[in-house]
């Protein structure tokens, strides 16, 4: 963010007018409750623009934000689903982050593994009963 307010354009025409009239920088930033720095405008060659805001970009635009959301709400994908078929080098936290930041869905974490079928969960007490001692008594 821009630490000083920023000139308009109305600010700017007056300034460069002021200048053209044959005003000092000193009287155009008295006249116009500005600091002397109002020099830079009048020595810059190209057109005043201010600074873009500093910080890192995001890594999705809004067409893959909307993409994510679509994937996670029609699809029923997982995040890790989305962020292995998404075209995008991002993370599983910035998927997730998008899909909370839609607002529209409710979040439940996700199961981390299938549960076990009657099959399996058989076969498991069945090898406990063999390989497991309760001691003898």
């Amino acid at each position: 963010m821009p630490k000083a307010s920023q000139l308009s354009n109305e600010e700017m025409s007056k300034i460069l007018h002021l200048k053209l009239f044959g005003k000092t920088i000193k009287k155009i930033s008295k006249l116009l409750n500005r600091s002397k720095s109002i020099y830079h405008i009048l020595t810059r060659k190209t057109p005043y623009e201010p600074k873009p805001c500093s910080g890192r970009t995001q890594a999705t635009d809004i067409h893959s934000d909307r993409w994510i959301q679509r994937m996670a709400s029609g699809q029923k994908m997982s995040v890790r689903e989305i962020t292995r078929a998404s075209r995008l080098q991002i993370s599983k936290s910035t998927v997730h982050r998008r899909i909370i930041e839609s607002g529209y869905m409710i979040h439940a974490k996700m199961p981390r593994r299938l549960p076990l079928s009657k099959l399996h969960i058989s076969k498991r007490l069945q090898w406990a009963r063999n390989h497991m001692s309760y001691g003898d008594k």
